[in-house]
């Protein structure tokens, strides 16, 4: 068994003051540790993705705060708030409503170079 603290994973993206991500691969998951503050929004910083949005599937469990997931293919939101576990699909941005702690799950089969923010 592993376990995954801030300590023992790589720093996978830091956004100057607005949070960061560490990171581990657990056989074929990433395990991330995030940490994002309020205000932040994917939607300028995945602009360039392909439909403009983080195009791999998450499943998390949101520890602290709260988060607005928008997505592209019918305009839904979702609100995901602590203490909630949760997937997300391909094709969303989000937007960080409150400071927020997750603990998230990526298939490494699908996220080459992944670093996503909440998703």
């Amino acid at each position: 068994m592993a376990s995954f603290t801030r300590d023992n994973t790589e720093l996978a993206l830091e956004l100057d003051g607005s949070g960061s991500q560490h990171r581990a691969r657990a056989g074929d998951m990433f395990v991330a540790l995030e940490q994002w503050k309020a205000g932040l929004d994917t939607g300028p910083m995945f602009a360039d993705l392909p439909g403009g949005a983080c195009s791999e599937p998450h499943w998390g469990y949101c520890l602290k705060g709260s988060v607005t997931v928008r997505f592209n293919d019918d305009g839904a939101d979702e609100t995901i708030a602590a203490g909630d576990a949760y997937y997300i699909r391909p094709g969303h941005n989000v937007h960080i409503d409150e400071d927020t702690e997750f603990v998230e799950f990526t298939r490494a089969d699908e996220t080459p170079g992944i670093n996503t923010v909440a998703g």
